[in-house]
């Protein structure tokens, strides 16, 4: 890479000081932080005595990608680690005195650490006799949001430093509405509490115990600390601003230590709140560094947008708009649109017009604050039909919202017809129409009503049985892949093996084949693939669990599955698309990339989700935080105050990632057919008036 004067001064600095690197998005920090680690591999420093530490994973992948692309070093790479990961070693190397002294029942037996998927299956285990006795009645709210937000809460008591047994009064001393609302909090906090003590009970850790246990360690065992602060001499630590604020005590405490090492924190950032990021918390880093330094000058941003950031903020909070030149607004391009499809319809023809004047798919991002399935279908249907591809990314997403995963679950349930799960006729035809090749859903009904027999939705006709009449409706294609799965799935039942084996031979062996409707297709096998590690890890997180039951592991993961089970972070989503597809996702999934695109195309900027935060009945971001008052009530003027500074924050980022132009575009009536004006709506035409004002036109 081809690094400034600039970046390589900070990186030779920081071999010998420490070093708090601050500035916007967009500066070079991120480069400055590959400098200094060339530095450190040019200086023959092995890459285990280096921590490369990141608040999340997904923020690591530039330099993983920055590392796969140095040729010499000495000895080995320095690998990317996350808090969560460091805990997981040392929990794992001082297992017998760390449990002893956590008080788990069996010493004797490994540590089991949860995902966020096994985490809710035991939760979901823990409150059931909860639910059974009528708990959260006085809340409007489903049951795997309510599993979600107590882990949550969990979380936010380890990742902030007070007992998980001080949730609810935490909760209830800042509440000010309904005092009925209360006995929600009392109910979640029962919950927690018994969750706890079952995974001590079973060697589980889930996030919250297993931080919990490694912070509590650091603080009490001489050991430990010694073990973990000796382990390293150089730190690289990104994005400081989305850790948490026990992270940010361990490194006061362990930058002393070091002998070198560059702090990066992203001002007007912290995106991640919501799970307990704090930027405030992280400036406290800067009092255990010998020196602060600011990047201040962007390289992809131009002088118009620059302009155009101060100018909407203050739009945001009416504030008076200074005169400011004609051509800052050729940066915007504001649409409004009658009707939703009309929306879509617009968004796609722009995104048109750029790819043949020349622009790159991968440059251009289509942003909302949410993204629906409806949305997502629209968009892609449309630039389908016009050659375009598109990648699409949400987190939040589960897999069983995926088609794909319904079709894949069908199988397997006529895999294992002893479980008696039964299967639908539209069940069937979904994974019918996804299996065989060049199927449309007339024929994938035509199909599933002959060979699923009517008596046993388990049974499969074999297709030889049919008419000829009805094979010619079918086509011969459609009858002779057909008979390769029954065939398969009849040799399968004298192999049997476990669900997640089942599934990838399933995959490799059959529907991926040429001709068949996964050949070729990677969104599919994308899904594929998640499906399968999700289901890996469940079997191996809950192993130990299976074995002392009766119950079948596989049968409670399609059961979690299809009852909205949660999936966890894959890596590979969060990886840079590729250059010859359009990228669609929720504006804070866009931002946590850290990366830029030409082109931005805000969508139904009128939607309340720009400004509003997600409302969540059994937990509270902001009052489970240290820079919340004890006892304070938290009102809404509080809630008014964070939302702003909040799509401030959003806004402000997005504009510092977009190197080229941002379409904005809203509709008379959106998704539903209602009609919004939200907050961002409102700002932008304030600085529509203010233009018009000046100029005395409004061509933007």
């Amino acid at each position: 890479m081809n690094f400034s004067p600039l970046q390589l001064d900070i990186a030779q600095e920081s071999l010998t000081q420490k070093i708090f690197l601050s500035g916007y998005s967009d500066c070079g920090k991120t480069t400055a932080g590959k400098a200094y680690l060339s530095k450190l591999l040019d200086n023959k420093v092995p890459g285990n005595k280096i921590l490369l530490l990141v608040a999340q994973r997904s923020l690591g992948t530039t330099y993983t990608d920055f590392l796969d692309s140095i040729e010499a070093y000495n000895g080995t790479l320095p690998a990317v680690q996350t808090i969560s990961g460091l805990s997981q070693k040392i929990i794992k190397l001082f297992w017998p005195i760390i449990a002893h002294e956590f008080g788990f029942r069996d010493i004797s037996q490994p540590p089991v650490f949860l995902n966020i998927e096994s985490s809710q299956y035991f939760m979901a285990k823990v409150c059931q006799p909860f639910f059974d006795k009528d708990y959260f009645s006085t809340i409007k709210s489903e049951k795997p949001r309510i599993l979600s937000q107590i882990l949550d809460n969990l979380n936010k008591a380890a990742v902030i430093g007070f007992s998980h047994k001080d949730i609810s009064e935490k909760l209830k001393n800042a509440w000010n509405k309904d005092v009925k609302h209360l006995v929600a909090y009392d109910e979640a906090q029962d919950c927690a509490v018994a969750f706890r003590e079952y995974c001590l009970n079973n060697n589980l850790l889930d996030f919250s115990l297993q931080m919990e246990i490694f912070f509590k360690s650091m603080q009490q065992s001489f050991l430990i600390r010694q073990y973990l602060f000796d382990s390293f001499d150089y730190c690289l630590y990104d994005n400081c601003e989305e850790d948490t604020p026990l992270a940010h005590d361990l490194m006061i405490d362990w930058l002393p230590k070091f002998s070198g090492a560059l702090i990066i924190y992203d001002q007007h950032a912290g995106y991640r709140s919501f799970l307990g990021a704090d930027p405030k918390s992280a400036l406290r880093l800067i009092e255990s560094c010998s020196k602060s330094v600011e990047f201040n000058k962007p390289y992809n941003s131009s002088n118009e947008m620059q302009t155009l950031i101060p100018l909407y903020q203050k739009a945001i909070h009416r504030q008076t708009l200074p005169e400011f030149p004609k051509k800052t607004f050729s940066k915007l391009a504001f649409h409004h649109h009658k009707f939703y499809p009309d929306m879509i319809e617009g968004v796609v023809s722009q995104i048109s017009t750029l790819i043949e004047n020349g622009t790159e798919p991968g440059n251009i991002a289509i942003l909302s604050p949410f993204v629906s399935n409806s949305m997502q279908f629209q968009i892609q249907q449309r630039l389908a039909e016009k050659q375009i591809k598109l990648i699409s990314h949400r987190p939040s997403r589960s897999l069983q919202e995926e088609s794909i995963t319904h079709g894949l679950i069908t199988w397997v349930k006529i895999a294992y017809p002893e479980w008696g799960l039964p299967v639908s006729l539209y069940q069937f035809r979904t994974a019918i129409n996804h299996a065989l090749g060049n199927m449309d859903p007339i024929r994938a009904d035509l199909i599933s009503r002959i060979v699923l027999s009517k008596h046993d939705p388990l049974i499969l006709r074999s297709i030889e049985d049919i008419k000829p009449e009805l094979l010619e409706r079918i086509s011969i294609q459609a009858s002779f892949q057909y008979k390769q799965i029954f065939d398969w799935l009849l040799q399968y039942q004298n192999e049997k093996s476990e669900m997640d084996v089942f599934l990838a031979r399933f995959f490799g062996e059959v529907i991926s084949q040429p001709g068949f409707g996964f050949h070729n297709n990677f969104e599919a096998a994308e899904i594929t693939g998640k499906l399968i590690e999700s289901m890996q890890n469940f079997r191996k997180n809950t192993a130990n669990h299976f074995q002392n039951t009766e119950d079948n592991w596989a049968l409670d993961y399609i059961k979690m599955l299809e009852n909205g089970l949660i999936s966890a972070l894959y890596l590979q989503n969060w990886e840079l698309p590729p250059l010859d597809s359009v990228y669609l996702a929720p504006a804070h999934t866009f931002l946590m990339q850290n990366r830029i695109v030409k082109h931005q195309f805000w969508l139904d900027i009128g939607n309340m989700g720009w400004w509003q935060r997600l409302m969540q009945p059994l937990t509270q971001p902001y009052v489970l935080s240290r820079n919340w008052q004890d006892g304070t009530k938290w009102t809404d003027i509080h809630e008014y105050e964070n939302n702003q500074m909040n799509m401030e924050k959003m806004i402000s980022g997005l504009m510092r990632r977009c190197s080229g132009k941002i379409f904005l575009h809203t509709a008379g009536f959106n998704e539903n057919g209602d009609e919004q004006a939200g907050p961002l709506l409102k700002a932008t035409q304030r600085l529509l008036r203010r233009y018009h004002q000046q100029y005395g036109l409004l061509n933007v």
